[in-house]
Formats: C-alpha cells, structure tokens, sequence
C-alpha cells in the first residue's frame, strides 16, 4: 500500500499502537470496579433504593472518577479525548457525591432512576463523542463508542421503569414475593455492570497484547502491507 509522500507510516502506526500499548491498565481498572458492583447488585439479597445508590455512587467513583482521569493522563497528546474524559470524570463525580448523599438522606426509587438516567446519558454522550472524533487517529475510539452507546441506553432503559412500581407476583413452586422499582432498577444496573465489565476486561486484554508484541513486530508487519 502507498502512502502520502512526506509522511513516515511507522510514526503513525508507533504511535497508535503506543497509546494502546500504555493504556490497557485503565479499561482493566474500569472493568474491575463495573466487576464488583455487578458482584455485589448479583448476590445482595438486598435490592433496595439505598443500596442501589450506595453500589452507583462507589461505581461513579471508581470507574468514572478515577478511571476518568487515569485515562486522561494516559491518552498522550490526544488533548481533544483528554478533555473529554475528565469532563466525564467530573460529572461522574458529582453524580457519586449525588448517589452518596440520597443514599442516606432520600434514598427511593425515583432520586435512585432520574439520577441514573442523567448520568447515564451525560456520562454516556461524552464518550460516545471521544470514540466518534478519535475513529480516524485512535485504536481506542471503537472501544469508547460501545461503552458510549451501551451507557445511554441504560439511561433509556431507566427512563421506562416506572418510579412507583409494585406488584406481587408468584414463581414456581407457589413462592410469592414483590416486584418494586428498585428490584428492578437495581438489576439493570447490575446487568450493565456485568456487560461493561466484560467488554472493558477483553479491550484491557487486548491492548496488554499489543505492548507484547512491542514495536518492532509493528514495523515488520508494516513492511510487509507496504511492500504489497
């Protein structure tokens, strides 16, 4: 393949692959924390508003905060994803501070939905947007872009549980039990933690391949594409 004259296509390559080679660590802190809020949501007997409030505002914490901002530091010259992943960290940080406060002071479902659904969209725009506009010039703009969309539509999703919903219900074996907002919010928010978790895990992995590979395996296989 040919390339623009003037332009060295190993300086290119090295430095994609060098961003992704230095930051795989922060999709595996991201995935370790979305990890333990689905653990936690998964196996908690209790999926009451308060802890729904208490298992976000640790996850926005951790996953957006300081994920955010690990990021950002991570991203090289790429100042126009930088910015947006630190204005991200701070609405997620003002969303935990949010979750924290509710969560003893007015912890019910509909403070736990409306402010998921607004993190979820803001938080989930911002990286949409770092994915669309760094496509052309980052290995990590297909990574954001999924985890962008996927967040706003957990926020769509919240938009569709009713704030007030009750209802009793009987399973197999004549076991009875009731069906609130907050079982099923707390659930979907697990559920998107397990996801993202999940993707993230595979993304940190395998960027962690690509630093394996080192640069010299890039240069080879660059060789070879330019060469036919």
């Amino acid at each position: 393949m040919a390339h623009p004259a003037g332009v060295d296509p190993r300086a290119t390559l090295g430095s994609t692959s060098g961003i992704a080679r230095t930051y795989w660590p922060v999709p595996l802190v991201r995935a370790a924390v979305a990890a333990v809020a689905a653990l936690v949501t998964t196996f908690s007997l209790d999926h009451s508003s308060t802890l729904g409030l208490l298992v976000f505002g640790v996850f926005a914490l951790g996953a957006g905060v300081v994920g955010g901002v690990f990021g950002a530091s991570r991203l090289g010259e790429d100042r126009a994803s930088r910015r947006l992943f630190l204005a991200q960290a701070g609405v997620s940080g003002v969303a935990a501070i949010t979750a924290l406060v509710l969560s003893f002071t007015s912890p019910t479902p509909p403070a736990y939905v409306y402010l998921i659904v607004a993190w979820a969209v803001v938080a989930g725009f911002l990286e949409l947007v770092a994915g669309v506009l760094g496509r052309e010039r980052s290995p990590l703009a297909r990574d954001w872009m999924v985890v962008g969309v996927i967040t706003i539509l957990l926020g769509i999703v919240f938009l569709a549980v009713p704030p007030d919903f009750t209802t009793n219900f009987t399973g197999a074996e004549g076991v009875s039990g009731t069906m609130t907002t907050s079982i099923m919010a707390v659930g979907l928010f697990g559920a998107y933690a397990a996801i993202v978790a999940a993707y993230l895990a595979i993304g940190a992995f395998t960027y962690k391949g690509e630093r394996s590979r080192g640069p010299a395996s890039d240069a080879s296989a660059l060789d070879e594409r330019s060469a036919s």
